[in-house]
Parts: C-alpha cells; sequence; structure tokens
C-alpha cells in the first residue's frame, strides 16, 4: 500500500475539490508512491505528534488542520515549520491534510459532530456550494432530538458525549431543547441563518467577543465547546474508516495532542 492509496480513498470519501477556496488540503509533504507502514491521526501536526510518529514508526500522518497552510516562500529550517518538514523529510514521513473538504463531506465533521449531539432529521444549516460547482454541500447542521430535553439535561449530554468539562454560554437559555444546529470548529458569526432555522441552540466553537454579545443581543443561545472538541471526535471516525477498507496496517490516532486551552 502507498500513500496515493490512501490519499484516493481519502478524496472519495471527502473530495479536496469541495475544500473552500482559502483552504489547503491533500498531500502536504511526501510522495504518492511511498509505501506506508503505519498511519498516525491527528488534529494537528505539531511537534509532539511529528515526535509520536517517529517513536511509533508512522510513515504517514493523516491530520484535520493543514500542516502547510500559509504559502511557503522559503523552508528556514530556523523556524518551527523549517524544522518540522526538515524532521519529517529525513524520516520519511508523509503528511496528508482533510480540512474543509472533510468538514462538508457526508458523514464528514459536520455530520459527526450533529451524530454525536443527537440529532436526527437534519438538514443544512446554511448553504455552501464550491468554487466551480453547483451542488449545495452546506455548512453545518440542524436537526432534532429524538426527545425534548432540559437545558441542563442537554448541556451534560454535550458534555460527556464531546469529553469536556466546561462550556462557554451566552444568549437567552431555553427552558428546553428539542431542535438544535450544529457548526463545527471556528463558527463564522452568521447568526441570521441560526434565527431562520427555528433551533434552540447552537453548538459550535471559537465565537468571537462580538458574535457572542450580538446573540445575546438577539436572545440566540450560542454554546462554545472549543474548536478542538467539536473536531476531534473525527479522528476516531476516520480510524475506522480506514480499518474497514484497508487490512494488515495498523492505524492509529495520536495520544500527544489535546485541547490547547486548559480552565484555570
Amino acid at each position: 500500500m502507498n500513500t496515493g492509496e490512501i490519499l484516493d480513498f481519502i478524496n472519495e470519501l471527502a473530495p479536496f475539490k469541495y475544500a473552500e477556496a482559502w483552504d489547503n488540503v491533500g498531500l502536504m509533504v511526501g510522495s504518492r508512491k511511498c509505501s506506508v507502514n503505519k498511519i498516525l491521526l491527528c488534529m494537528d501536526v505539531t511537534e509532539k505528534v511529528v515526535e509520536e510518529s517517529i517513536d511509533k514508526e508512522a510513515n504517514l500522518i493523516i491530520s484535520h488542520h493543514p500542516f502547510l497552510f500559509s504559502k511557503l516562500k522559503s523552508v528556514d529550517f530556523d523556524t518551527m515549520t523549517g524544522q518540522q518538514i526538515s524532521r519529517l523529510i529525513k524520516n520519511d514521513i508523509n503528511v496528508i491534510s482533510a480540512h474543509t473538504n472533510l468538514d462538508v463531506a457526508e458523514g464528514g465533521v459536520n455530520d459527526t459532530l450533529a451524530e454525536a449531539v443527537g440529532l436526527t432529521e437534519c438538514t443544512n444549516l446554511k448553504p455552501y456550494i464550491p468554487e466551480g460547482f453547483e451542488i449545495d454541500l452546506g455548512l453545518g447542521k440542524a436537526g432534532r432530538l429524538s426527545r425534548e430535553l432540559s437545558f441542563d439535561e442537554f448541556i451534560c449530554s454535550i458534555k460527556k458525549k464531546l469529553n469536556i468539562q466546561n462550556l462557554r454560554i451566552t444568549g437567552t437559555q431555553p427552558k428546553t431543547v428539542r431542535r438544535a444546529a450544529t457548526f463545527c470548529g471556528s463558527f463564522d458569526g452568521d447568526l441570521d441563518s441560526i434565527r431562520q432555522q427555528d433551533v434552540d441552540v447552537l453548538i459550535t466553537g471559537d465565537v468571537k467577543y462580538h458574535t457572542a454579545l450580538a446573540a445575546r443581543e438577539l436572545g440566540l443561545c450560542v454554546i462554545d465547546a472549543g474548536h478542538f472538541a467539536s473536531e476531534h471526535l473525527i479522528v476516531n471516525k476516520l480510524k475506522s474508516l480506514l480499518e474497514n477498507n484497508f487490512t494488515g496496517i495498523e492505524i492509529l490516532c495520536s495520544t500527544m495532542e489535546g485541547d490547547p486551552f486548559i480552565f484555570a
């Protein structure tokens, strides 16, 4: 098995052409021809993840967030990114990143978050039509819970399913929750799309101050679970999908990453 076969599988699962125009997805470092002996899955390619890949002899890293995002004009080994590139190349480690294409794909990050929250009968929260295409993939999801929950019950459920201890909440808290919306990663601040869906709450991450203030003024309940928690579920799901399609190769989830924020 080589990197190209894994790359093609991910492209079938979440076509790279569906990524946002500003995004960078696909093969970041390496060669399609490189033979793969072990895969390490992660959210971000950090120094600790690179070290973990070396220690565990995984020569393919698949990350959600792009390893190379800004355009490189040079590879300076005295910079953090340059040092990581150097270590990856010296240790024959390939890197694939699947970002916004995986967010919007069927069964991708947004669907996985909605499923974890317990939403059914889901529709797209807002339209997303990739540049050059006519298909509406949608950003975020809106749906119904299988049964109505009190707000406190809903909060406890979110914490348990996302494996987190804290949530940030703004806006008017409903007494009960029956309809909810999800938007993985960084919320884009489009509160109008939330109002149009007639949902009780929105679960998302990285809510900016002025967006939180506007939500409060509008009486919309927005729950900020954090960027990491709202997306990390996809790592284990991707592991299962890869294991079901590729046998005879070990696939690991990184144990050296977590939410960069702590609560004191």
